[in-house]
């Protein structure tokens, strides 16, 4: 038996993440799991329904979540238009993954059916790759600043800080998880100092893995690389921001935002997050087209993680059948809602 922490938080979150949980409540009554979820309401539902977006010890709860979960299901923090700038469920993911140090962010990028790619003459064997992105360094390490705000002098600071200890763990997770998932080559995307932490580092990593290509490019380069050739790809691993940026095109390349999803890991811990990548989707939210196909491959990924394969790959193949069939939101090509995808989704699952 296996407890999941399920925290929606803003915007289409909202619409999709109860999508995915409806899923998991099909298979986990199909396959006898034993999964037990309790749903939290942090962020801009909350606020719109009580005046506060978070209980008062957000930090207790945060770091309370391993004791009582074995994995959470996130939806996303950011802007909704229907709460004041700064009320959001930022601190909830940012708290998932700093304060529960989950530095490895995996964001597989598959191309589940031919048609939906954007890159001329690329095939599913083409794109079939994975962004690690460093999760807890970087840009988003707090210390940003303004100055002299107003006038035409003003500057803005945003220095990115990296450690040995940080940079050398993600590279040795994202060499490891090649190795487990077969893979033969990481591509490592920096554009830093060429003596710089990253480069020096990934070299002395690299070379403990003689069976796997370690392979340093400039970040540009990268993400050349995988609008020309994606098939040249296998694991990319890089620096908060610049994993963040490739991911992104990582989910264009694989057809849209709206069916990428990701995990949050740190080896040396049993709970994981998973959560839908794109965001809040404030231009849409409301109208009942976001795309619950993330959110319902995050809750697949989420089963992954719980040795509970056969019903991930069940999920899987309900999404690719919906696909094939016509039945998805707009920014697929299709005409449905979030739920009647969800529906059909669920109807194929139960079929099977």
């Amino acid at each position: 038996m296996a407890k999941i922490a399920v925290i929606p938080g803003d915007g289409i979150a909202n619409e999709v993440v109860p999508e995915a949980v409806k899923v998991l409540d099909v298979v986990n009554e199909k396959y006898e799991l034993g999964l037990e979820y309790e749903t939290f309401d942090l962020g801009s539902e909350r606020y719109l329904r009580t005046g506060e977006a978070f209980p008062e010890d957000l930090d207790g709860f945060i770091d309370d979540l391993p004791n009582r979960f074995d994995a959470a299901l996130f939806g996303a923090g950011g802007i909704d238009h229907r709460t004041p700038e700064d009320v959001s469920a930022m601190p909830v993911l940012v708290g998932l993954r700093r304060r529960l140090d989950l530095f490895a962010n995996v964001r597989p990028c598959r191309l589940i059916a031919p048609d939906l790619t954007p890159l001329k003459n690329k095939t599913a064997e083409d794109i079939n790759f994975t962004v690690i992105r460093e999760n807890t360094e970087g840009y988003e390490f707090g210390t940003a600043g303004n100055y002299r705000v107003g006038t035409e002098d003003e500057v803005e600071i945003r220095p990115e800080y990296n450690t040995y200890k940080g940079v050398k763990r993600v590279l040795e997770f994202a060499f490891n998880y090649a190795q487990q998932e077969g893979s033969t080559r990481v591509h490592m995307a920096e554009k830093g100092l060429p003596d710089g932490l990253w480069n020096r580092v990934f070299a002395e990593v690299s070379a403990r893995y003689p069976n796997i290509e370690g392979i340093h490019t400039h970040v540009d380069t990268l993400a050349y690389m995988m609008v020309v050739s994606p098939e040249e790809l296998q694991v990319v691993v890089g620096e908060n921001r610049i994993g963040d940026v490739l991911s992104d095109i990582g989910g264009a390349v694989q057809g849209s935002r709206g069916l990428a999803p990701t995990g949050c890991y740190n080896p040396e811990k049993n709970f994981c997050y998973f959560e839908p990548v794109h965001g809040t989707g404030p231009d849409i939210l409301g109208k009942g087209v976001a795309n619950p196909m993330a959110a319902i491959m995050a809750s697949k990924m989420l089963l992954e993680h719980l040795a509970h394969r056969e019903a991930a790959g069940a999920i899987e193949s309900a999404v690719r059948h919906a696909i094939s069939q016509g039945q998805t939101t707009p920014d697929i090509g299709g005409s449905l809602s979030t739920t009647q995808v969800g529906d059909a989704i669920r109807a194929r699952l139960s079929a099977d």
